[in-house]
Order: C-alpha cells, then sequence, then structure tokens
C-alpha cells in the first residue's frame, strides 16, 4: 500500500447484548453521514464472538483523513455506548467456555488463546483489518469481496431498520439464498447439490442434528406448497423477495461476472476449495462465503443458515423428482 491509497479503519466495538440497534442507531447513521460528505469509499460492519462478543465497522477511507475520521468514529460510537451501555455482568467462566466451543467450531481448536482472553464490554478497540486472501483466493478475490460487504452491509441495514423479527429475517435469508443458487446458472440436480453442500457447512453448529432435521422435516411437510412456489419462481426466472432481493441478486451477478473470468485463469481461488475442481466449484464457494457475511449482519446465525438451506434443498429435491407436465418438460432450465 502507498501513502496515497485508500486504507480501512477498523473499529471492534464490544458489546454483549444484541447489537441491532448499535447498528440501526449509531453504526448506519455514522456511514451514512460519511458517504453523503464524501468521506468514505466503502464500508461494512460484521458480527464477531473473538476476544468476546463485538461488532466491527470498518470504513475505506482517504489517508488524509484517517486521523481525523478515527477520532470522529471513536467520539460517536463511545458515546453511543455510554448512553446505551450492554450488560456488563456475563459469567467469565462460561464466556470463556463459549469463545473455546465457537474457536474449535471455526478454527478447529488452532486459535491464537488470545482470542479466548475477552476485552472489557462497552469498550471501542482498534484492531488492524487483515483481509482475509486464502478464504477469498487472493488480492483479486478480496477486492470483489469487499465490494458485496458494503453491499451486504447496506442490505442488512434496510432489514433491521425494519425491526422484522427472527422469523421475518429467515425468510429473507432463505429468499437470499435461492437467488444465490440462480446467480450460478445450475441446471436444478446442481442447485440441490449446491444447497445441499450450504446446510452441510453449518450443521456442525446443531446440538442434535438429526433431531432437529426431523422438526424442521416436519415444518417444511406443513409448508410444502409454499415453498414448492418459490422454487418454481426459481427456476422461471421470476422475482424473488421485493426490493432487498433484487438488490441481492444485482449483487450476485456483479461479483460472478468478475469472478468467473478470473477463477477460470487461475487468479482468484479460494483456499478451500482443491486445485483440481471445477472452476464453478471455486466459485460457488466464495458466494457461500458472501452469503454467510451477509447472513451474519442480518444476525442470522449459523443454526439459522443451516435451517433455510435444509427447506431450500428439500423443496429443490422435490422438485427434481415430480413428475412434469410436457410443456413443463420442455422449458430450459
Amino acid at each position: 500500500m502507498t501513502a496515497t491509497e485508500p486504507l480501512w479503519l477498523s473499529a471492534h466495538v464490544f458489546h454483549h447484548g444484541t447489537t441491532d440497534q448499535l447498528i440501526t442507531e449509531a453504526v448506519l447513521p455514522l456511514v451514512e453521514e460519511l458517504r453523503a460528505d464524501g468521506l468514505v469509499r466503502r464500508a461494512f460492519f460484521l458480527r464477531h464472538w473473538e476476544r468476546g462478543p463485538h461488532l466491527r465497522v470498518r470504513l475505506q477511507v482517504e489517508p488524509q483523513h484517517a486521523a481525523a475520521l478515527r477520532a470522529l468514529v471513536e467520539q460517536r460510537l463511545t458515546g453511543y455506548l455510554a448512553a446505551h451501555p450492554g450488560p456488563t455482568d456475563a459469567d467469565p467462566e462460561q464466556l470463556g467456555v463459549t469463545l473455546r466451543h465457537l474457536g474449535r467450531l471455526e478454527h478447529g481448536g488452532d486459535a491464537d488463546p488470545e482470542l479466548y482472553r475477552p476485552e472489557p464490554p462497552n469498550t471501542v478497540r482498534w484492531i488492524d483489518y487483515r483481509p482475509e486472501l486464502a478464504k477469498y483466493g487472493g488480492a483479486s478475490g478480496v477486492a470483489v469481496a469487499e465490494d458485496v460487504f458494503d453491499a451486504g452491509s447496506t442490505l442488512a441495514g434496510q432489514v433491521l431498520r425494519q425491526g422484522v423479527n427472527d422469523n421475518a429475517r429467515l425468510g429473507v435469508a432463505l429468499q437470499l439464498l435461492l437467488l444465490t443458487s440462480r446467480s450460478l446458472d445450475l441446471d436444478e440436480a446442481a442447485t440441490a447439490v449446491f444447497l445441499r453442500s450450504y446446510r452441510e457447512r453449518w450443521q456442525g453448529y446443531l446440538p442434535d442434528a438429526a433431531k432437529m432435521f426431523a422438526a424442521w422435516e416436519r415444518q417444511y411437510q406443513h409448508q410444502r406448497a409454499q415453498y414448492a412456489a418459490l422454487v418454481e419462481d426459481l427456476r422461471a426466472g421470476r422475482p424473488i423477495g421485493r426490493g432487498v432481493g433484487a438488490y441481492w441478486e444485482r449483487t450476485m451477478a456483479a461479483a460472478v461476472a468478475r469472478l468467473r473470468p478470473l477463477v477460470a485463469a487461475g487468479q482468484v481461488w479460494p483456499g478451500e476449495v482443491d486445485r483440481t475442481a471445477p472452476p464453478f466449484v471455486a466459485v460457488a464457494a466464495l458466494l457461500c462465503q458472501f452469503l454467510h457475511t451477509t447472513n451474519n449482519r442480518m444476525n442470522v446465525r449459523p443454526q439459522g443458515e443451516c435451517f433455510v438451506a435444509f427447506l431450500a434443498h428439500r423443496a429443490v429435491t422435490d422438485s427434481v423428482s415430480r413428475p412434469r407436465e410436457p410443456a413443463d418438460a420442455a422449458r430450459k432450465d
């Protein structure tokens, strides 16, 4: 990075309560103000567990504005925390158990022990943003990812400001998952494989997968017609969701258009995908990461992601096995 290139400010806001209000009342207004003044190129937020529950707020700014903006951001965020503090009575031992459990799920237990030492709640820490080059396939992949993070934060902000409940957020997450699958331009059988793999990504977060799947199957059967209608809309290329769905579909289409030539040329390749795999597997893996971070911003947790993927997979699987009318069967998927 040169002295004239934009840089990222990265504030970690440690808060042990729900961060929805922190986002809607402090972070979003601040970001919108800075955008309106032309002081921020891109911005995104992310909920995380390392060193205790917190919100990561990242702003890409010009270097000549960095010091003043850092001071402004700290003033705004610490002021909000002083006026609206989160809980401070978390049991240290239980918090440590929770952090180690999350570390095992995310890192397989191979994590820096410092990540398990919680920061005090209601504090702001400036911790450098280190782009995950391996996860996103290199610098070019990170550039695409950061554009999606910016768009995903805008989308999540719209959802959070509506004050929707958990069920409504899961409904949005289901729509985003189906739209993500459509952006890959797969046939129905391959779409079912993609959805199953997304379910499997988060299955480890379930305390009792067999029990949960049985309960989810009952729910699926109860609302089977609704899920079938969603899949029909997916297959026919019709809109899914309202403004949020259309915004996400455009975001995914733009990301796929940029990623495909980069992946085909080997310039972008996510670390989780074997180099012998077909290129579309690498693109799909990147879209899964984009979807996950957007769900995180809406406060849809991995268990919820597994749930909506279960429903989507069941619905698409049923559609694949359903006999088609002659005109229906002749239509190109």
